[in-house]
């Protein structure tokens, strides 16, 4: 149930991004108070997508490995180090969406919206392909919305 006071796209409380210490992309990727939040973001916001994708409800966690591929495949990745585990560029990952979603720059909607648009998956496909295609659609959240760092 929406209150009054809630706006159609759920904007954090201005409040929230006080939570926020970091402020350049390095100190951001590396924060593991934003990873602990993007985390549970990005699972929630890819298993809604994944959900109107296929068309029944799902609960997934995206595993570092997937958000790795996603974050390596972009120019953000260099300012995480080009050695780094699946661990630490999945958190890197993971803390750009909790910074984006904490500070009002993004919103659960839009990023929903954009993580379906861009996956395309079906019942078909096994766990490899399944993950390249989140993979994918992960990337393409984050380049769309890395401008707004």
């Amino acid at each position: 149930m929406r209150s009054e006071s809630q706006g159609e796209d759920d904007p954090v409380p201005a409040d929230w991004s006080t939570l926020v210490k970091s402020s350049s992309v390095r100190d951001i990727m590396a924060d593991t108070g934003l990873a602990q939040i993007g985390d549970n973001l990005v699972n929630l916001c890819f298993s809604v997508a994944k959900s109107l994708v296929t068309g029944r409800m799902v609960g997934e966690k995206v595993s570092d490995k997937v958000l790795a591929r996603a974050i390596r495949a972009t120019p953000l990745y260099q300012h995480v180090g080009h050695r780094t585990d699946a661990g630490t560029a999945g958190d890197a990952y993971e803390a750009i969406v909790g910074y984006l979603w904490l500070t009002g720059r993004t919103t659960v909607g839009e990023i929903v919206e954009i993580i379906a648009r861009h996956l395309h998956i079906d019942e078909k496909m096994n766990r490899r392909q399944q993950a390249g295609a989140a993979a994918e659609a992960l990337r393409r959240l984050v380049e769309t919305l890395s401008e707004r760092l």
